[in-house]
């Protein structure tokens, strides 16, 4: 089992995946309380601006599913309207199914997820998000003022992680994204925790990370880490966090658009787990689900 581990995390493109999202992380955690203010007062700002909202409830129970949002009362109607006139981009897929209307009037996170991304539904708050959930509603919604080519460039660099057949990224496309995400959190430099964050990141992208799987168990890296050394426990647990992110945004995509590159990740996947057993059990429930889609999708193309 150690030398499989050391193997993984001393491989440079794997390494540079695991790092990579590892600043996404970092990145998130630092505008937590940031987004969590600002939806308060943006939702706020909502209900002083319709009194229908503020002074009526939903008595329909009306719910939204995928894209779709019809047959709302009037209620959900004006907080649709209100939610939309505050959208960057009208024409694009909205995913209504992310929030729960009912919920509008008193919570501000079930406002902030239309303007996210699918499969925010189970997201209570901005702790459980990703980074690229907060960096879209920095893009569609119009209550936040950030440079959005900035923002987008950084999208972009997350999905090419979560859309990486084998979870690797070359030395090239990690410089560059090294340099986007620097630029990036200049954004964000009014905000505290953000300052910190950008000093961890140019530690993490300028450091070798040699991994040494020992009796000790450290991470090598250079002593300018304000951190000190990195547990080879504290890398697993990023990537833990990396490859289940990974595997939701594969499950979405089989169930929501399987196309052949979609069902290629999949095998990748299975032998990668097949070269590192004890990652194959901790995946085993979602390898299920995602073995669960393929054989729907099979029988779906025998009929």
């Amino acid at each position: 089992m150690q030398s499989e581990l050391s193997i993984r995390l001393n491989d440079e493109g794997y390494k540079n995946w695991i790092k990579a999202g590892l600043c996404l992380q970092k990145v998130r955690d630092c505008l937590l309380g940031f987004v969590r203010t600002e939806m308060e007062k943006f939702h706020q700002f909502l209900l002083g601006t319709n009194s229908i909202l503020r002074q009526q409830i939903c008595t329909n129970f009306c719910r939204s599913q995928g894209t779709k949002f019809q047959g709302a009362c009037c209620v959900c109607q004006q907080w649709k309207r209100e939610i939309l006139n505050h959208h960057t981009n009208q024409n694009n897929v909205i995913y209504w199914g992310n929030c729960s209307p009912l919920l509008w009037p008193t919570n501000a996170w079930e406002v902030a997820k239309v303007y996210m991304p699918r499969g925010q539904a189970n997201r209570q708050g901005p702790e459980n998000c990703d980074a690229a959930a907060l960096l879209n509603l920095f893009v569609f919604c119009d209550h936040f003022h950030f440079q959005r080519q900035k923002i987008i460039e950084v999208i972009k660099c997350r999905n090419d992680l979560m859309h990486s057949v084998e979870m690797r990224v070359s030395p090239e496309w990690f410089e560059n994204y090294r340099r986007t995400i620097l630029v990036l959190l200049q954004e964000f430099q009014h905000i505290p925790e953000a300052k910190a964050a950008n000093k961890m990141i140019e530690e993490v992208t300028s450091s070798d990370w040699k991994v040494k799987v020992s009796v000790t168990d450290e991470v090598d890296a250079p002593e300018k880490f304000s951190e000190g050394k990195l547990s080879v426990g504290d890398i697993c647990n990023v990537e833990l966090d990396l490859i289940k992110e990974w595997v939701e945004e594969l499950g979405l995509m089989l169930a929501e658009e399987p196309l052949p590159q979609h069902l290629n990740r999949l095998n990748t996947f299975k032998e990668f787990l097949k070269h590192n057993k004890e990652l194959e059990g901790v995946f085993h429930k979602e390898l299920q689900q995602l073995f669960f889609l393929e054989k729907r999708l099979n029988n779906g193309k025998d009929m």
